[in-house]
């Protein structure tokens, strides 16, 4: 992949910087659909946290891609389902028994940031092996959208450790987990746009 990003739907010969951070016109619908899809996953949430389902959060990750690939079921749907219900989640798993395992970091911006980088490069570099990034999309975005990704998911995790839950079920523990989910699977819709092949 090239450092010089060209969009597929303008003159090849017309380059984009990679650091154009604007979304165009089909960019702004994905980031519309995914963004509907982290409202699916919220409210997934919360019911996998009031029914106290292990490892709920990561189980329900295919709710955050469905409205995206309903809406695109018509262009390469067993590809898209594959990634982003079973690879996705895969991720999700990943990053989560990767930073489980890691102490020393009461705060959590250590733990935050490994975890929101390998969960999201890792679907970055699946979206890639199967051919799902736009041509000549830029392998600066992506590597600067995982350092992004990073970034969010340690401000979410010191955020979330910092502003403790009670442990009892309440209106507070339900919305709890969103301090980690809201900001960080907005900023991977975002990403995901930027990046991911228009129809």
């Amino acid at each position: 992949m090239s450092d010089v990003a060209i969009l597929d739907d303008e003159d090849p010969r017309e380059y984009h910087s990679p650091f154009d951070l604007a979304l165009n016109p089909a960019a702004l619908e994905t980031f519309k659909w995914l963004v509907l899809g982290h409202v699916l996953y919220a409210i997934g949430l919360a019911l996998v946290v009031y029914f106290h389902i292990d490892n709920g959060a990561v189980w329900i990750t295919p709710l955050f891609g469905l409205p995206f690939v309903w809406r695109e079921r018509q262009h390469r749907f067993a590809v898209k389902a594959l990634v982003f219900f079973l690879g996705f989640t895969l991720m999700h798993y990943v990053a989560l028994m990767t930073v489980s395992g890691m102490r020393g970091d009461e705060v959590g911006f250590l733990r935050g940031f490994v975890g929101g980088a390998v969960g999201g490069g890792g679907a970055l570099l699946l979206c890639a092996i199967f051919g799902l990034l736009r041509k000549g999309s830029s392998l600066t975005f992506e590597a600067f959208g995982t350092v992004l990704l990073g970034a969010v998911g340690s401000f979410c995790l010191y955020l979330y450790l910092t502003t403790g839950a009670t442990g009892d079920s309440s209106a507070s523990d339900i919305i709890q987990p969103l301090k980690i989910y809201t900001p960080w699977q907005i900023a991977f819709a975002y990403v995901l746009a930027r990046v991911l092949r228009p129809v």
